[in-house]
């Protein structure tokens, strides 16, 4: 009787060992990822060999049937598949983060008490971290379909983040992936994002590579009234505006700009050019003189202004060449007039080719000038220099 009561007692002591030693595992990987994670940031040589045994650990218990349906060894294993993949800068970072997944799902699905719900956010804030870096890792390589692909899923993690927003945002324009990129940054403009007036400026600009010319305006429209000090918006809205032939409607906004900027060249430029679609070339011929006096060495606005003047004296020269042979003093008076404006033009024409000798636009304007003038010698040398380029 007294050896079979040792044989049943030591039978049961036999299976309480073994479901103790599971649940030690579980001890073990918990005390030693909390001491990896205590040590990990002031001294990496003592903080590994604690995740690595963390890891040996929680892999045995996740296994054995006495604590594959325990939570918080399936959190564990979270919490260590995610740190080590969010450390990890080589493609085996994407299997543990793989692993952490799924332990992460499976963590959830037990913890019916919510016991682990501290670690279990910090499980999806390590995936979040890790995600951000291969995304990272991939746009500092200029592999853009990759780090969007990355970025986009972090959201998974942390649905709404500005931060992987944005970067997707940026992957994907910079990847020509325009209708992600719009998507992406469309979702930032209800939000506070600290770079909101970067989304509104990328946004306008991808509208317009997309030919959306009118949300592009609207964007930028936007932008420049919640920033009111922005530049860089307020300049997007008038060239969008000028581009799709809105140059009435937005002389005001120039103006009132370029109040805000008076040095700024840019704005009295922009004026010469609605102006000048508008036919009122008195005004444009100011406002395209003032750009030059703001920067002397403005080579468009000496190109527009050499232009302009050069079109008033073509219409007044073919106005002249329509009248009747019977009105010899008026064609006179008026060829006289049309010369007056080529050469009035001439010193802004070959300012233009002075200051970049390889625009064409400014040869061929100067050689329109020359043709004019039937002076052949000045037409060959302009010929060879456009022949050049």
């Amino acid at each position: 009787m007294k050896t079979k009561s040792l044989l049943l007692a030591l039978a049961v002591s036999g299976i309480s060992a073994t479901a103790f030693a599971q649940k030690s595992a579980v001890s073990t990987a918990k005390s030693e990822y909390d001491s990896y994670a205590a040590l990990k940031a002031a001294s990496p040589a003592l903080a590994n060999p604690k995740i690595t045994a963390a890891k040996e650990a929680v892999d045995k218990a996740v296994v054995h049937e006495k604590t594959a349906a325990d939570p918080t060894a399936w959190t564990y294993k979270a919490l260590i598949y995610a740190d080590l993949a969010s450390s990890d800068t080589t493609s085996a970072s994407a299997n543990l983060a793989a692993e952490a997944t799924t332990a992460l799902a499976k963590a959830k699905e037990l913890d019916k008490e919510g016991k682990n719900k501290e670690n279990i956010a910090k499980v999806g804030n390590l995936l979040y971290i890790n995600q951000f870096n291969a995304g990272k890792r991939f746009l500092d390589k200029g592999d853009y379909s990759n780090a969007y692909t990355q970025f986009t899923k972090g959201l998974d993690y942390a649905p709404g983040d500005t931060l992987l927003n944005y970067a997707a945002g940026i992957s994907a324009m910079n990847g020509k992936d325009y209708p992600n990129a719009i998507k992406r940054f469309t979702e930032l403009l209800p939000t506070n994002y600290s770079s909101l007036e970067n989304v509104y400026s990328n946004l306008s600009v991808l509208y317009a590579a997309t030919k959306d010319t009118a949300s592009a305006i609207r964007i930028a429209g936007e932008g420049a009234a919640k920033f009111p000090q922005s530049s860089d918006l307020a300049t997007r809205e008038i060239e969008f505006s000028l581009m799709t032939g809105k140059q009435k409607e937005v002389i005001e906004k120039i103006s009132a700009q370029a109040a805000k900027e008076p040095t700024n060249k840019l704005y009295p430029f922009y004026l010469g050019i609605a102006y000048n679609s508008l036919e009122d070339n008195v005004k444009a011929e100011t406002a395209y003189k003032k750009a030059i006096e703001l920067d002397p060495s403005y080579t468009d606005a000496y190109i527009n202004l050499g232009g302009l003047i050069m079109n008033n004296g073509i219409v007044i020269y073919n106005k002249a060449n329509k009248l009747p042979a019977s009105k010899q003093a008026e064609y006179t008076a008026t060829m006289k007039k049309a010369q007056a404006e080529f050469d009035r033009a001439l010193p802004y024409l070959t300012k233009a080719v002075e200051l970049n000798p390889k625009s064409e636009l400014s040869l061929k304007n100067l050689k329109t000038y020359y043709t004019i003038k039937q002076n052949k010698a000045k037409i060959d040398e302009i010929d060879a220099k456009i022949n050049a380029l």
